[in-house]
């Protein structure tokens, strides 16, 4: 029987993949912790498979590692254990397939592995991908978008949620200007932070650098990307960096010496890396694509994710002092709203509410 107040939360944890960490994963973990802060009477079960691991941010929270379970087995488990919680919370659209007990919600960060032809060459895993979304925005309790583009975007192709409602996902206050008042860059390159994804269309980028002194360092890239890339535009490769393992501390670093943060994909559903590189008082050039100016406030430098020139002139203009200076201050004015814990406050309202209703 539960304490005053207490309640209990079943969290998928499958996003936290042993030395791995994903764009989702961070936004899982930043909500538990502001879990954790706001609500501590709220207990935590995190449920783990093989090859996952609770971040070091959050060793306080309960773990239910259940090993090499597949599938079924996971589905089972959640709904076992659904019985004695008050909500299951998953940071993607992929609820169990066996009933829950309780009350549900999901996110929904973006819907490009199923629009992007890249993703749809494999007909069935496509097809099952997309019921999986139907199913799930039709019988969550509240689905969670991250942005109005990627709410869209999943009308667009499954039709509307049953009870959607968009929250904006805060990035962390560790990511912040450095000791500079000027926030003068100390190094002459642009970086770009992204898995390298053929949506992430990193080609354009050296493209760009083609013909120039411009430098670039990519974070996050897989090896085999790395491989694809390159071959795009072979003849910049002395111009180019990819850095794997890179911790917080090192990547706030890059952002903050960076000249500008460049993203320029095709697709997203967020975007965090120009919102960190803003905090950190880095501007940003991004990909004109509605969800990259609803998250930035209009507050990057907008760049078509086709034109390579496009890209190369705002680069250049980022070298000018003044200008670089200018775009600094618009972006740190409007970070404070997408920053820190109390970020994190209505999705905890709606959380509470889901759970008043049982």
């Amino acid at each position: 029987m539960h304490k005053r107040g207490e309640k209990s939360i079943l969290v998928d944890g499958r996003e936290f993949v042993t030395g791995r960490r994903t764009g989702i994963g961070r936004f899982l973990e930043g909500l538990l912790l502001a879990i954790g802060a706001y609500h501590p009477e709220w207990k935590l079960k995190v449920l783990l498979r093989e090859g996952c691991e609770l971040p070091r941010s959050l060793d306080g929270v309960e773990s239910i590692h259940l090993g090499s379970s597949g599938e079924l087995a996971f589905n089972r488990e959640c709904s076992l254990l659904s019985k004695k919680a008050d909500l299951f919370l998953s940071p993607y659209p992929k609820l169990p397939l066996s009933r829950l007990y309780c009350s549900t919600i999901h996110t929904v960060h973006d819907v490009f592995y199923l629009t992007h032809s890249t993703y749809r060459s494999n007909w069935l895993r496509t097809m099952v991908a997309r019921w999986l979304l139907k199913r799930s925005v039709a019988n969550a309790s509240l689905t969670w978008f991250v942005s109005h583009a990627s709410q869209q975007a999943c009308e667009a192709l499954v039709g509307p949620a049953e009870h959607p409602v968009v929250r904006y996902s805060p990035i962390e206050a560790c990511f912040s200007p450095g000791a500079s008042e000027q926030g003068e860059a100390t190094s002459d390159y642009f970086l770009c932070v992204g898995n390298g994804m053929p949506h992430k269309n990193v080609e354009v980028l050296l493209k760009a650098i083609e013909g120039t002194a411009l430098k670039l360092k990519c974070v996050g890239v897989s090896e085999q990307a790395e491989q694809r890339i390159i071959a795009s535009c072979p003849d910049v490769r002395n111009q180019i960096q990819f850095l794997r393992g890179v911790g917080d501390a090192e990547l706030i670093e890059l952002y903050r010496d960076a000249t500008a943060l460049l993203l320029p994909s095709f697709e997203e559903g967020y975007g965090f890396p120009p919102l960190e590189a803003m905090a950190c008082g880095t501007p940003a050039i991004v990909s004109d694509i509605p969800v990259l100016r609803e998250s930035t406030g209009g507050k990057a430098i907008f760049c078509s994710p086709h034109d390579s020139e496009v890209w190369q002139q705002a680069m250049l203009r980022m070298q000018d002092p003044a200008e670089r200076e200018a775009r600094r201050q618009e972006a740190l004015a409007w970070i404070p709203c997408r920053q820190g814990q109390a970020g994190w406050q209505d999705h905890l309202s709606d959380m509470a509410t889901l759970m008043e209703s049982n």
